[in-house]
């Protein structure tokens, strides 16, 4: 399983290391990330992740070789504009505000919360992480974070901050949100598991849609009931193969509302038999490949045994974005995309202060 960079940060400091943890935070203009964007410094210089490369990366790494030293966060404007656009040979310009957050091994209330993010996410529970955006808070300084388990279970207290009055709705992944002070505000980051995508078919264009999505941050199951192609050696790199049966698969599958279902099958009575228990899970994509004329036969069928009409049109049928896609290559590549679209469908962020 592809770790996300809140266990990978837990992993870090829980073996001893010191980290910086640089969040983009809010950002105006045409910039290379969006907010909420993230990479690890370690004490070495090395990165993980990327809050958008180049200059600004680079900007960033000094930055938080100065603050291991200082033992300090630190808001960290970045603007990029004009001659400095040409200079550093980039295209985006914009501003863009970065949060660089201590996180070292010693603070016993940062390792405890970061290591309960990881235990929590790894067994599938959303987390919900609040941190005061600050300068110059000293990286042993307690009251700087709070985390909020999916029971409502509260982890840590920040002063000034009534966890009543947080955004109620956790489907923003980030949130900026003002105080009553001018210079401290606080970011709501809303933790789950990398989304999963459960790939029913383990033809041709399911290999190439595999590795695409693996690269681009989905964890990946893929089932089909044929052994000769769903193995190892055809997929080396998903996280899950199962070999069973369509029609009976889903009994041992765990599909949450952060669940991506993806139908190509060798037939279209394989795909109706998926399509028909996929509509009664909690995913939040369903896509099925084939022609219209194909989708329409089979929904034609689905809403003769009761399937509502409007619950067939959720579906993402015929699969993939439209770009001409012949070749099973290319085809995979619409996959994906629609998958990163369906992601992603709009702003990530609800800012509330100037």
């Amino acid at each position: 399983m592809k770790k996300n960079i809140y266990q990978t940060a837990c992993d870090s400091i829980s073996s001893g290391q010191k980290i910086i943890l640089a969040r983009t935070i809010r950002r105006s203009g045409s910039t290379p990330r969006d907010v909420g964007s993230m990479c690890i410094i370690t004490e070495n210089g090395n990165l993980i992740g990327t809050v958008g490369g180049g200059l600004l990366e680079y900007q960033v790494q000094t930055r938080a070789k100065e603050l291991f030293k200082e033992e300090k966060s630190s808001v960290y404007p970045f603007r990029l504009t004009g001659q400095d656009l040409a200079g550093a040979g980039m295209i985006c310009g914009g501003e863009v505000d970065l949060y660089l957050d201590p996180l070292f091994p010693k603070n016993k209330e940062t390792l405890s919360l970061f290591q309960t993010i990881g235990s929590e996410i790894t067994a599938n529970r959303a987390v919900r992480l609040v941190t005061r955006i600050e300068d110059s808070i000293p990286a042993l300084e307690t009251g700087a974070r709070m985390l909020i388990k999916e029971d409502g279970t509260i982890i840590g207290a920040i002063e000034g901050l009534d966890p009543e009055k947080l955004p109620k709705s956790w489907n923003a992944p980030f949130e900026l949100i003002s105080s009553d002070k001018k210079d401290i505000s606080f970011f709501v980051e809303n933790i789950r598991l990398n989304p999963r995508i459960f790939l029913f078919g383990a033809g041709h264009v399911s290999v190439f849609v595999a590795q695409l999505a693996r690269l681009v941050g989905f964890n990946i199951t893929v089932i089909d009931d044929r052994p000769e192609f769903a193995n190892i050696e055809r997929f080396p790199d998903v996280d899950e193969l199962i070999v069973l049966d369509f029609a009976h698969v889903f009994e041992s599958l765990k599909i949450s509302k952060n669940s991506y279902i993806l139908i190509i099958t060798r037939g279209h009575i394989h795909d109706k038999t998926v399509l028909q228990q996929a509509l009664s899970t909690e995913a939040c994509y369903i896509g099925m490949i084939g022609s219209t004329r194909k989708r329409n036969l089979i929904y034609e069928d689905l809403m003769k045994q009761g399937i509502p009409k409007d619950r067939l049109e959720s579906v993402f049928s015929p699969v993939g974005l439209d770009i001409n896609a012949e070749t099973p290559e290319e085809i995979a590549v619409s996959i994906v995309a629609e998958l990163i679209k369906a992601k992603s469908p709009g702003k990530k962020l609800k800012t509330l202060i100037s």
